[in-house]
């Protein structure tokens, strides 16, 4: 028959199982701490994840957004570089165009001998070179054709002429009476056209005379000849 225990044995015990449920009761708590934790570190690493994933796409939208602009400064710099070539191509051509005269370009003065020239037409007859009339006649058209244009360009004033450029068979308006500004071979007929051709002449240098007293306002426009009567 075993032995009874003591008080002491009993309280020894019953402290023991308390103290036993104590450290349970802990290990517990410990372990729902631990399983909190746990959670809780899942729940973190789910949302590094996601932030990964985000920046990760973000650098891939990033650098997608490099190449673009890489291309469009590109495509910008070869734009550029061709509205610079065309700025310079017309820059040129302006200053080109300021340089030469457009009556310059349509209208070559020169001189062949003792006759001025004007587009290749000899202006004028000798009694030991006789110019056909129809080539003196295409050159006074010219001349009445350059300084009727002369006239519009520098915007005279009204004046008494009127140039009438025809070609060959130009004019000079004065005073309602239209004189030719052209002549021609035979007949007793030339005489009256030869004195009304030379109206016509004392006419259109009357008129040159006027111009150029309108353009010299400027002391910097000077004429290389002196413009005197009719000649």
């Amino acid at each position: 028959m075993s032995k009874a225990s003591s008080p002491e044995d009993v309280a020894t015990v019953e402290a023991e199982i308390a103290q036993m449920e104590l450290e349970e009761k802990k290990l517990l708590s410990e372990l729902e701490a631990c399983r909190r934790e746990e959670d809780e570190m899942v729940v973190e690493l789910a949302r590094q994840r996601r932030q990964e994933e985000q920046l990760r796409r973000e650098e891939e939208d990033f650098w997608l957004s490099v190449a673009e602009y890489q291309l469009d400064l590109e495509e910008d710099e070869e734009e550029r570089a061709a509205t610079a070539a065309a700025i310079t191509y017309a820059t040129d051509e302006l200053q080109r165009l300021r340089r030469s005269s457009v009556l310059n370009e349509m209208f070559h003065i020169s001189q062949e001998g003792p006759f001025g020239t004007i587009n290749g037409f000899r202006l004028g007859r000798l009694p030991e070179q006789l110019v056909p009339w129809e080539e003196v006649n295409a050159a006074w058209g010219q001349a009445c054709l350059l300084l009727d244009a002369l006239v519009k360009r520098c915007g005279l004033p009204t004046t008494q002429y009127r140039l009438l450029p025809r070609g060959s068979h130009s004019a000079v308006q004065v005073a309602g009476d239209v004189l030719e500004l052209y002549s021609s071979d035979g007949g007793l007929s030339r005489f009256f056209l030869d004195r009304r051709f030379d109206l016509a002449m004392s006419a259109f240098l009357g008129c040159l005379r006027e111009v150029a007293r309108f353009l010299q306002r400027d002391p910097a426009m000077r004429l290389p000849f002196k413009i005197e009567g009719d000649k």
